[in-house]
């Protein structure tokens, strides 16, 4: 783990469990296990090459090449901030994509969550894209 869990709370955790879920979905190919950590019609805010792109967290999981011919992962590479209150909460992390182990690019990942019935889903994402030299 790249990160530091200590003095965290356990909703804390639970949302950074979430987060965690949702990206190793990524790495294992499970568009399943990515649909079960959101809700399917929150909203993604990318930003890519200084241009928005807006659309549902379900057409993000269907941006993602589970059939890519190499080794895909996210990680978060960085000290996770994770605020909560109540029944919402979000989590700032930095992360690295890696293509077979290598970095491809880097960026910041502002999750926002929403808790439902006592289990906490991504509600909503903004991220960012640049090569590590950037």
């Amino acid at each position: 783990m790249r990160y530091s869990t200590v003095g965290f709370s356990e909703d804390q955790l639970a949302v950074l469990a979430v987060a965690e879920k949702f990206l190793l979905g990524i790495e294992t190919r499970d568009k399943n296990l990515m649909l079960a950590q959101i809700l399917p019609s929150g909203g993604a805010t990318l930003l890519r090459n200084g241009t928005p792109t807006f659309t549902t967290l379900a057409g993000v999981v269907e941006r993602i090449p589970f059939d890519h011919p190499k080794e895909i992962s996210e990680i978060i590479s960085g000290q996770p901030t994770i605020l909560i209150d109540h029944d919402i909460a979000m989590a700032w992390t930095p992360y690295e994509f890696l293509i077979d182990n290598l970095i491809d690019h880097v960026g910041t990942d502002i999750w926002s969550f929403v808790k439902q019935d006592g289990k906490w889903l991504v509600s909503g994402v903004a991220d960012n894209f640049h090569k590590p030299s950037e």
